[in-house]
């Protein structure tokens, strides 16, 4: 418990920091910052950490000296208060480990701080009193609440198999149908409850993003300021840990890349200082991120000439901006003039590529040129519950997320065509989409061999559609995923599994993976549709 607490101490005293640097007459920051080093030195000290409660001491008397306006918040004092919180951070993870060494000199770290207050290296005087208590709260660790998580996906299984086996039954005595109808209302409500649990604000993942941004832009050279909206936005814990990473490298590249220097900044009519804003919020189920910048904006070109020089492309070939900016996610591609230690060799945008795969979740880009980039990530709201619809292909069942699916049609004759190299296209309303037939994509024998006695299925992703043919829609209902990685291997084209309420195994449909094979086929732009395919399988 201490460990947790004095890490949300430092993350806060941080925090208070950079606003203090933005706002150096802010008083009721200063208090806070000087109560978090107060509460960390009576902690440390009661439970005999004495390096940190040595340390915290010798932070609060410098606190103490600004408080009293013996000296002024300026830029080499914030510089010493977030080198403290380094310091800081170092010690509480090296208690943590139990670590015989340290990283962290305590003499030399207080003589910075004296450096700037000629403060002295007193022993502290800690109290019991001091810590911190929060009864509104109470921690508990991940795995306990993810296995309470798995035991009410159980329980919602049981429940949809048992209301199945009562509809079987037929007309049935009416307090016995009442009282399932009641119990999976119930079991719906426990297990809305439980995945609040695992959900945390955003605002734990926007905290680390204020330090980030202040020193890449010092060691770029560069002036910049963040704006974060949304903090208070709720995503799954699960899905917040994957997203760290994405974020971090998106604003890097917007600071090192995107932002320009304060003089070419002048030169184009801008302000000198550059603005980078991150935000959250839910839609249709989904959480939407966006990662702007105002600088320069992607160079169409220098991107076009850098897949051109790498043999991804030929000079002749023709691509939208979906298909050109697709690039920067390869690994190693890069258009940096140089690599510096920020950014430059090609790997941040592959990481923000992968990750946001792994959730399920996709990428869209908005640019212009010389105003600048946003990055629109979209992702699910939890990795655990699916809202899906249910579908029969050949003798099983496969399940596609409800919010992947624009429409449903039947199809006819004339709307089926197969072109050059075998690629099939539906034609919905004068738009031509990639037909998959998923019989043969799970090699299944499906219940007709005439496609119009099927049903297409359109899905979507970041703007993007293809048609799925399948043999029947059955019912929509809320499924529990189950990794089939972790419990058996990795297939292509599915995403997962899950139970359905007769106790039988559904595969789940991996909508992006089946997008990218789409684009992965010969260029259908330029081919004519040849032959009607109404009844070939």
């Amino acid at each position: 418990m201490f460990f947790v607490e004095a890490a949300d101490l430092v993350r806060h005293f941080e925090q208070g920091v950079l606003r203090l640097e933005h706002e150096p007459t802010d008083r009721e920051t200063l208090d806070r910052i000087f109560r978090g080093a107060h509460t960390l030195k009576g902690l440390s000290g009661m439970l005999r950490y004495d390096r940190i409660a040595r340390f915290t001491h010798g932070l609060e008397d410098f606190l103490t000296r600004l408080r009293k306006g013996d000296l002024a918040v300026t830029a080499a004092v914030t510089d010493k208060l977030l080198a403290a919180a380094d310091a800081l951070g170092t010690l509480v993870r090296e208690a943590g480990e139990a670590s015989p060494t340290s990283a962290v000199d305590l003499d030399e770290s207080l003589g910075m701080l004296a450096d700037v207050a000629d403060i002295r290296r007193a022993s502290p005087a800690p109290r019991a009193s001091d810590a911190a208590t929060d009864g509104g709260t109470l921690r508990v660790a991940t795995e306990k609440v993810d296995r309470l998580v798995d035991l009410v996906g159980e329980l919602a299984v049981s429940q949809s198999m048992v209301a199945e086996l009562v509809a079987r039954i037929g007309p049935v005595h009416g307090p016995l149908q009442e009282a399932v109808t009641r119990m999976d209302r119930r079991v719906r409500e426990l297990q809305e409850r439980v995945m609040n649990v695992r959900v945390v604000p955003i605002q734990h993942v926007f905290a680390r993003l204020p330090r980030l941004v202040r020193d890449l832009a010092h060691a770029a050279g560069r002036h910049v300021v963040l704006h974060t909206r949304g903090e208070t936005t709720e995503v799954d814990k699960s899905v917040s840990e994957y997203i760290v990473d994405p974020l971090t490298h998106l604003v890097r590249n917007a600071v090192d890349h995107g932002i320009e220097a304060p003089d070419e900044r002048e030169r184009a009519g801008k302000d000198r200082v550059g603005r980078v804003e991150v935000s959250a919020y839910q839609q249709s189920g989904n959480i939407h991120i966006e990662v702007s910048d105002d600088g320069r904006g992607l160079d169409r070109d220098r991107i076009r000439a850098q897949a051109v020089a790498g043999g991804l492309i030929a000079a002749t070939d023709v691509l939208g901006d979906r298909e050109l900016f697709a690039f920067i996610f390869r690994p190693g591609f890069s258009t940096a003039d140089r690599v510096s230690e920020i950014s430059g060799r090609g790997v941040g945008m592959d990481i923000v590529a992968r990750n946001i795969e792994a959730l399920g979740g996709s990428i869209g880009i908005r640019t212009e040129r010389g105003r600048g980039t946003t990055f629109h990530l979209t992702l699910p709201l939890t990795l655990v519950i699916l809202e899906a619809q249910c579908l029969r292909v050949g003798g099983g069942v496969y399940i596609v997320p409800l919010l992947s699916i624009v429409e449903c049609v039947r199809p006819r004759a004339s709307d089926l065509h197969v072109l050059l190299h075998g690629v099939e296209t539906f034609t919905l309303r004068g738009e031509v989409l990639p037909l998959i037939r998923l019989h043969r994509l799970f090699s299944l024998e499906p219940s007709s061999r005439e496609a119009t006695d099927g049903v297409v299925v359109i899905v979507e992703r970041d703007g993007e559609k293809i048609a799925l043919l399948v043999d029947e829609l059955l019912a929509q209902q809320q499924v529990v995923i189950r990794s089939l990685e972790t419990n058996y291997r990795k297939i292509e084209g599915l995403a997962g599994a899950t139970i359905l309420g007769d106790g039988s195994v559904a595969l789940i449909v991996d909508v992006p993976g089946l997008l990218a094979s789409s684009r992965a086929r010969p260029d259908r732009r330029a081919m004519a549709p040849s032959t009607t395919t109404g009844g070939n399988p």
